[in-house]
């Protein structure tokens, strides 16, 4: 046979495989305790008190524990933000065995672009800015002006510290792709890993806006839920009375590699990424097309490429953020694309029970997906009270159901129309 033949032959037969995850989560910051809260359908959702919202009307969200974070030396100043995703990169390359060129490794994630701390904002204002005169003026002359500080504000902070400090010198790059941020990284990713261009992926999403400037900005979007008295009750994908999102906060990263690789060096193998499909809307910069034509081709792109039929799907971990529209549309697609099978498919929002961590969202629920393939049960959508008759499928609601699972669909669909689908499936 020609040898490109065997070449293309090899590659499409070489699956993409998951060989680490590394989490920090509004259910748990090691793998145990998620897959514990998962089963008993345990919300990680609560009041905010790293700031003081006053009388703000939400006050409340998927939070991380962030006691670990303070316990390391950092080597350079940051932001939580920086803390987290370097905390996280270095406990997942604990877990790595070096064999790769640095250059063969690659790093993907979602995050959001230029975010900046409430902290920050201020400490730059008070050293870096005097008002005088109702004029503002740069004080440049000041010498504690520290370019590590300024660059809080930047993402590609966090890919210039994974390049330095752990030998990650292949293609790296930030996705703003919103909701669908981090799932979009992991579909790139898994396309580096297909076509060659990396022999490693480091990829996943980062986000942490659980702060008054990113809520102020989603409430004026009347996006957001408004804290209830039980504040456990908060976020109910789904559910006729609905009202709104919940924002969660976290970074999650995995591990890819190509399987004949991953072999080489005896990794243990979580799960198979198998499929990717995206779309883009052009449809609203809030709203999702009415009749979820981006949410549809995500969803029959990423099944088509894992070469599943429909009836070989076994969960779909919806995007279902428990917004009016979203959670309407987001049915309506599932019903398109699975025709009669979506009577019968399980389907749940586990944002229910963690928040929308927004562009790291995909990477908790690719995350969920993997522990739902390896122990054997979809997890619940809890607070589900009232069905809705515009929303008629089976959600699992509250209660965990247990069943074999080989692939799961995961949605990830954001503001501006970013939709993105993932297969994820056992691995073999």
């Amino acid at each position: 046979m020609d040898p490109l033949l065997l070449e293309r032959r090899h590659k499409m037969l070489d699956k993409i495989v998951i060989t680490g995850i590394s989490a920090i989560t509004p259910l748990g910051n090691d793998i145990d305790t998620i897959v514990d809260n998962l089963k008993k359908g345990k919300s990680g959702i609560g009041y905010i008190d790293r700031y003081n919202l006053g009388e703000f009307p939400v006050r409340h969200g998927g939070t991380i524990d962030i006691v670990d974070l303070c316990k390391v030396k950092y080597p350079y100043e940051g932001n939580l933000q920086f803390k987290l995703f370097y905390y996280c990169l270095k406990k997942l390359f604990l877990q790595y065995k070096n064999i790769y060129s640095s250059d063969r490794i690659a790093c993907c994630i979602g995050t959001n672009p230029n975010i900046a701390a409430p902290d920050d904002v201020v400490y730059l204002g008070e050293q870096y800015w005097k008002l005088k005169s109702n004029e503002l003026h740069m004080n440049y002359t000041n010498e504690n002006l520290h370019m590590n500080t300024l660059m809080n504000i930047n993402p590609s902070l966090l890919t210039y510290y994974a390049a330095k400090d752990f030998n990650i010198n292949g293609i790296c790059a930030c996705n703003f792709g919103t909701c669908a941020a981090s799932s979009q990284a992991i579909g790139d990713s898994y396309h580096l890993l297909k076509n060659k261009r990396a022999d490693m992926v480091i990829c996943g999403g980062i986000s942490l806006c659980l702060d008054p400037i990113a809520i102020a900005r989603l409430c004026r979007l009347n996006a957001l839920e408004l804290t209830k008295e039980n504040v456990k009750s908060n976020c109910a994908p789904f559910d006729k009375h609905r009202a709104g999102f919940t924002i969660g906060e976290g970074c999650i990263l995995f591990m890819m590699e190509r399987e004949s690789d991953a072999k080489k060096r005896n990794a243990k193998i979580f799960a198979e990424v198998k499929g990717y499909g995206a779309s883009m809307d052009g449809f609203s910069l809030t709203d999702p097309h009415e009749e979820g034509l981006g949410m549809q081709l995500a969803m029959i792109r990423a099944i088509e490429d894992a070469k599943l039929s429909i009836d070989k799907i076994d969960y779909v971990n919806a995007h279902g953020t428990g917004t009016k529209k979203n959670d309407k549309y987001e049915t309506m697609a599932i019903k398109k694309v699975f025709k009669e099978y979506a009577n019968t498919l399980d389907i749940s929002s586990t944002k229910s029970m963690h928040g929308h961590l927004l562009t790291a969202g995909g990477a908790m629920e690719m995350l969920v997906s993997i522990i739902s393939i390896q122990k054997g049960f979809v997890p619940p959508t809890i607070n589900y009270r009232t069905k809705d008759p515009e929303c008629d499928l089976s959600y699992t609601p509250n209660i965990v159901k247990y069943k074999e699972i080989n692939n799961v669909l995961s949605n990830s669909f954001g503001l501006g129309g970013v939709n993105a689908s993932l297969v994820i499936s056992k691995y073999i």
